[in-house]
């Protein structure tokens, strides 16, 4: 069955990395450790693009205005966006309205292992055996995030709109981001017909991907449909690539303004659930760790944030592009080298001078 690489387990970070058991190869230098990914990282340069600040007058850049895909990163703008939406987070959902947002697959049993969090019965591909129970709205924002489930993230933007996503994004000093469906774009790798060529312009494949990922949730005859075609869909990374290439992009600059304003105090209820997935890692000294984090076939993302008391924080983002399939296995060492340089001005510098 289709894998996701998660870039923490328990977090989920991961998007939907989509690919099959076994096809990860060997790679230099030893991501598994912190010094690694500086290696990596200095032998890649052209491949990351960083933004960090300590909060304590040191700031480094690599480039961070080069737009790359984010994969789950993104995420962080329907969290802000719902946290100040007045929707009801006690609103009792349809569970089979959220699963209407799953195509079964392509999620590393994201929307599976969300459904069991809540202790609501489910198959194997994560739908519900009942339909009609219901969970709080809110409980859909934090499987967002704890375990990246895409069926949350594409119901709250059916539920908040685009504008709505916009203007909480700008808010955070990032314009107009892209949030397309991530359901859309599962469905269009699954079924090509429905995807626009290669090459097209990135409005057209985002309305394609939003038009299919209707139909998918209106349809039952469609969603029978896709769930003949996804044993069919390309398996490994350089199959996937092209596809890739083509997701949601943003940039290092635009990933930390955001986060930046949620660690100064913008949107509190979604500082609350950022603060969550890596709460077992804060700093010696520290008072949190904001987090989220993306994966795509080659691509690993990360947005986070270091609070202190007194008011200090720090914050970074990074995106790296070109990574092995067995480096995607290695995130928790490269968030551990994020959170060190951000709280150990030493590590700061190791970190400096392998961007430059």
């Amino acid at each position: 069955m289709l894998t996701r690489r998660h870039l923490l387990a328990g977090a989920a970070a991961g998007s939907a990395a989509l690919l099959l058991p076994g096809t990860a190869t060997a790679a230099q230098p030893d991501t598994t450790t912190e010094q690694g990914w500086l290696d990596w990282i200095a032998a890649h340069r052209g491949d990351v693009s960083v933004l960090i600040d300590d909060g304590a007058g040191r700031r480094a850049a690599r480039n961070p205005d080069v737009r790359r895909v984010l994969a789950s990163s993104v995420k962080v703008v329907h969290l802000s966006a719902y946290a100040e939406s007045r929707l009801d987070p006690a609103e009792q959902i349809r569970v089979g309205d959220w699963d209407a947002h799953h195509p079964f697959v392509a999620d590393g049993r994201a929307h599976f292992q969300a459904l069991n969090w809540l202790g609501i019965p489910c198959d194997e591909f994560g739908i519900a055996k009942d339909p009609e129970q219901r969970v709080p709205l809110a409980r859909l924002a934090e499987a967002m995030i704890f375990f990246s489930d895409n069926a949350a993230t594409d119901y709250l933007r059916t539920r908040l709109g685009d504008p709505a996503l916009r203007r909480a994004a700008a808010r955070g000093g990032w314009f107009r981001p892209d949030t397309r469906s991530l359901g859309g774009e599962v469905l269009m790798l699954m079924m090509p017909e429905y995807a626009p060529p290669p090459g097209s312009p990135v409005a057209v494949r985002r309305a394609m991907g939003d038009a299919v990922a209707r139909r998918f949730v209106r349809d039952p005859g469609f969603r029978a449909e896709a769930f003949k075609r996804w044993p069919g869909m390309p398996g490994t990374s350089d199959a996937q690539w092209p596809w890739i290439k083509g997701h949601g992009q943003g940039s290092a600059s635009e990933l930390f303004s955001l986060h930046r304003s949620i660690a100064k105090g913008l949107y509190a209820p979604a500082r609350e659930i950022l603060a969550k997935p890596l709460a077992d890692r804060v700093p010696p000294g520290a008072s949190e760790v904001l987090f989220k984090g993306g994966s795509l076939p080659r691509s690993l993302t990360l947005g986070l944030s270091v609070r202190w008391p007194g008011g200090r924080s720090g914050t970074a983002a990074v995106l790296l592009t070109g990574v092995s399939d067995q480096d995607m296995q290695n995130a928790l060492p490269l968030i551990d080298l994020v959170l060190a340089a951000l709280s150990d001005p030493a590590r700061f510098t190791a970190l400096e001078r392998a961007l430059h």
